[in-house]
C-alpha cells in the first residue's frame, strides 16, 4: 500500500499519470507486476469478519489474477478498478476515506459496492 498524502493529508502528492504505482512501475523491472489495493479500507477494518470489497488496479493479467486470487483467499470480494492509471483514483479514495472518517465517520468504515 502506498499513500502519497501531503503534509496534512487534505490532498496528494501525486497527480493523474503520475500516480505512486505507476512511478514504482516505472523504477520496477519489466517482469514485475505492479498492482494497487488496499487503500481504500483502514486496517482495523480488515481484521473484522464482515464481507469487505477491496479495490485493485495494475497491468498485466497474471499479477491481477494472483492479487484477486489472494483477496479471494482472505474472504473479501475483489474488484477490478482497471489498468495501472487508476491508481491515481484509488489513491484519492484514499483521501475520500480519511476525510470521511476525520469528519465523523469514524475509522471503522470502507468502500463497497451493492450489485444487483
Amino acid at each position: 500500500m502506498t499513500y502519497p498524502f501531503n503534509a496534512d493529508a487534505s490532498g496528494l502528492v501525486t497527480n493523474p499519470g503520475n500516480s505512486v504505482s505507476e512511478q514504482i512501475a516505472l523504477a520496477a523491472p519489466e517482469s514485475a507486476y505492479v498492482v494497487k489495493a488496499f487503500n481504500s479500507i483502514f486496517s482495523g477494518v480488515i481484521a473484522e469478519d464482515r464481507p469487505l470489497d477491496v479495490f485493485f488496479a495494475g497491468d498485466g493479467g497474471e499479477g491481477k489474477a494472483q492479487v484477486a486470487a489472494f483477496l479471494e483467499s482472505l474472504g473479501t470480494r475483489p474488484l477490478d478498478a482497471g489498468g495501472l492509471e487508476m491508481a491515481h483514483a484509488l489513491e484519492w479514495a484514499g483521501i475520500l476515506l480519511v476525510g470521511l472518517a476525520r469528519n465523523g465517520a469514524g475509522f471503522d468504515i470502507a468502500f463497497g459496492v451493492g450489485v444487483s
